[in-house]
């Protein structure tokens, strides 16, 4: 399917020369090929493929409505009944709709005690790994505490740090470890660079913007084609393994 999408982008860009089309024209035959995918949001998907974070605390929306693919996770700044939370997720990432586990991590603006946040973050990433998912991080100003978690759980689930907004040093030592970084509508152009190609992801969270339009920032900053990084963000999304 992705070699089907690179040719048919390389013929319309043959049509542009032959046949002197407009660049809007070819802008919108290339849209209407490429897939886009927001990993992690809070909104309903319009258009294109998305997963949608359901935050697992009293009052939790559980309507189809919200989305085909979801994300359930306890948020460290929102934990409440942590037995009652992780029986309720555990419940929840059984379900088909669940692809993923999270966000769940580390918040240190968060009046959360930073050993609870630890505790539900460990309990939440094995169940990931028993579940074959992968997990979704929230993380603010927690570094050291995450990598050491990760040395800890050694996981075969992909972990993926969302709203990645660090600089390229941090990215850097990030990927090295093994982890995925997902990018929104604002980021530091290094750290894509760094992430680039193969531990990318692009998400809007629970901003008011259309994911093309971050799909288009991503390109401009990594200086490559739309079309490039769709296909590439194509590639690594399989880890989700989205189905139907």
């Amino acid at each position: 399917m992705v070699r089907l999408k690179v040719l048919i982008w390389r013929l319309s860009g043959y049509l542009d020369v032959i046949l002197g089309a407009e660049a809007d024209t070819i802008q919108s035959l290339n849209s209407f090929i490429m897939t886009y995918y927001d990993i992690h949001t809070h909104r309903k998907a319009e258009g294109h493929v998305a997963v949608v974070n359901v935050l697992v605390r009293p009052g939790m929306d559980l309507s189809p409505e919200a989305g085909r693919f979801r994300s359930y996770g306890i948020h460290p700044r929102y934990i409440y009944d942590a037995e009652a939370q992780m029986d309720l997720l555990k419940d929840r990432v059984a379900d088909p709709e669940a692809v993923a586990v999270g966000e769940a991590g580390f918040d240190k603006r968060s009046e959360t005690p930073l050993a609870l946040q630890e505790e539900l973050f460990l309990r939440q990433a094995f169940l990931a790994e028993e579940s074959a998912k992968p997990l979704i991080i929230h993380c603010v100003k927690a570094w050291a505490e995450l990598i050491a978690c990760k040395k800890r759980v050694a996981p075969e689930s992909p972990w993926i740090i969302h709203g990645f907004r660090g600089n390229e040093t941090l990215a850097a030592q990030l990927v090295r470890l093994g982890f995925y970084l997902s990018f929104g509508e604002c980021f530091n152009a290094e750290a894509l660079r760094v992430a680039w190609p193969g531990s990318i992801f692009a998400e809007t969270d629970e901003r008011p913007v259309d994911i093309r339009f971050v799909y288009q920032n991503m390109a401009d900053a990594l200086r490559v084609s739309e079309e490039e990084l769709s296909v590439q963000i194509e590639k690594n999304i399989s880890i989700f393994h989205l189905k139907g």
